[in-house]
């Protein structure tokens, strides 16, 4: 009898029940074993990607604070890269200050962990406000 095959030696179990050799069973058993590889390195990189967007979102609430930024300004931001994160806080910084530029009073940030307040009044609404109020 070949040595590779494995057979039935009890007759009355399973008529017609299929025999392997040590290739097939071999072959089988390589097959579940790279599923399972493949299962666990989809896994390994979805936590890897999950850790370097947690890793990203804290550099650029970071990066809002050393600009003296609202760190709540971190949902407005295009944090899908590093990159893409800094064009982003680069051109925030940019537009609050030429508004600050343009009217001192306009806007105003206060707080050394960048938790601000951040008012903007259109072309002397802010002096038609006070008046309304008497408060010129």
């Amino acid at each position: 009898m070949d040595e590779n095959k494995t057979t039935n030696t009890n007759p009355e179990s399973g008529a017609g029940a299929k025999t392997f050799s040590q290739d097939d069973v071999n072959r089988i058993v390589g097959e579940r074993l790279a599923a399972e590889k493949r299962k666990g390195e989809a896994a390994l990189a979805e936590r890897e990607q999950q850790l370097a967007q947690r890793e990203l979102l804290l550099t650029a609430k970071e990066k809002l604070a050393e600009n003296a930024l609202p760190v709540e300004l971190l949902d407005a931001l295009n944090v899908s890269s590093p990159e893409a994160m800094e064009k982003a806080i680069t051109t925030l910084k940019g537009v609050i200050d030429k508004i600050k530029a343009e009217n001192p009073k306009a806007v105003r940030i206060s707080g050394a962990t960048a938790a601000s307040e951040v008012t903007a009044t259109p072309n002397g609404a802010d002096a038609q406000l006070r008046k309304a109020m008497g408060l010129s």
